[in-house]
């Protein structure tokens, strides 16, 4: 079975899913009163709207090519299967980000390389406290060769092999 990373639901997506939609309402507005309503006004009004609704569009589309390109990089190195094993420094919630009130959690991890040099890593933002589902304090960390700038931290393995040890029932 193919995996697939999981991004998670965060500002980019939502200014990109509400602009995208506002754009073409806003298009639509300025061409329905620019044939409704007769007069010079509504050249005004259909450019105006037109162009709001135009940059809208953009800016929610380019959002939108954004998120899908970080899912398919996200989903490339998860496929590549070249990780590394990173140790969990620290679970925090970002306080950053509110959705309904509640701010997520962010698994923070390093890597110490040959050199000696130490990297950081952040995951996803998580809406439940990963903390006792972490058997270890290390987690797989996918990089793409030696450029850790691209990465992956790979939070749902460790979860699908703590739920899959704790479903084990002993009589």
């Amino acid at each position: 079975m193919e995996r697939k990373a999981k991004i998670g639901f965060d500002g980019v997506l939502i200014v990109g899913i509400v602009f995208a939609i506002l754009g073409p309402i806003l298009i639509a507005v300025g061409i329905s009163v620019f044939l409704a309503v007769p007069g010079e006004g509504n050249i005004i009004f259909l450019s105006v709207y037109g162009s709001m609704g135009l940059i809208f569009l953009a800016i929610g589309l380019a959002f939108l090519v954004i998120k899908i390109r970080r899912k398919q990089q996200c989903n490339r190195l998860l496929q590549s299967g070249s990780y590394i094993m990173a140790e969990i420094a620290e679970t925090k919630i970002n306080y950053n980000v509110r959705i309904n009130g509640k701010s997520p959690y962010v698994v923070e991890c390093q890597y110490w390389d040959m050199a000696g040099n130490v990297h950081i890593f952040k995951s996803r933002c998580l809406y439940f406290n990963p903390e006792p589902l972490f058997k270890d304090r290390m987690v797989r960390v996918y990089v793409e060769g030696d450029n850790y700038k691209n990465y992956y931290v790979d939070i749902d393995e460790d979860r699908k092999s703590t739920r899959l040890n704790s479903s084990h029932i002993t009589i």
